[in-house]
């Protein structure tokens, strides 16, 4: 399936009156699903919504989930691969911010590149590198992990994880046979990040 493009939702967004939409109900989800089929996304399980970005919905005073942390173990701790070469550059290079008020009302939407040495770049990667040698650390001392928020307090790890209906347990974080974590957890831009994005 061919996926659109970042300039193709921006057209959408500007011809839909996101206004009108139905406020989302008590899961989050559901409001990024929403909106997603109504701008014609496909629901898949691919690293990005679009073929040269994302598309993130929040509310303002929330954190924005990025991406889970298991499967960026292996670029962090077996690759230790660069910024720009990480999965979760790639969800961020690119991304079309969605922001809702705390009553589920439709703020204003914005896209953010990660490109030209702009103060969002600079600071996210400060946090990922911050971050990253936090998760080294850990891994090579055998010891779990905790929530790391970077310096520029944008981009943080912390606990997103379900719990198993079958088992009633969490699924632990585990990478190389090492248990990291007792639960899932996942990268998450901070909510004043988010606050900020609309701020000026």
């Amino acid at each position: 399936m061919t996926k659109l493009t970042v300039n193709i939702v921006k057209e959408l967004l500007e011809n839909l009156d996101c206004s009108l939409l139905k406020k989302p109900e008590k899961d989050k989800g559901k409001r990024g699903k929403a909106l997603e089929k109504e701008l014609g996304i496909p629901n898949t399980t691919c690293l990005t919504d679009l073929s040269d970005g994302e598309l993130k919905s929040y509310k303002i005073g929330e954190t924005i989930a990025i991406t889970q942390l298991n499967h960026c173990l292996v670029d962090i701790i077996d690759k230790n691969l660069d910024f720009e070469e990480t999965k979760v550059f790639e969800k961020m290079k690119c991304v079309i911010y969605v922001a809702y008020d705390k009553d589920g009302s439709f703020i204003n939407w914005k896209i953010v590149n990660l490109d030209d040495n702009n103060d969002h770049y600079k600071k996210i990667k400060e946090d990922y590198e911050f971050i990253r040698d936090k998760i080294n650390l850990a891994y090579n001392e055998k010891k779990l992990l905790t929530t790391i928020t970077g310096p520029n307090k944008v981009l943080q790890i912390r606990t997103k994880a379900s719990i198993n209906v079958k088992t009633n347990q969490y699924p632990k974080l585990i990478y190389n046979d090492q248990i990291l974590k007792d639960k899932y957890m996942a990268f998450y831009l901070c909510s004043s990040y988010g606050k900020e994005l609309f701020n000026d």
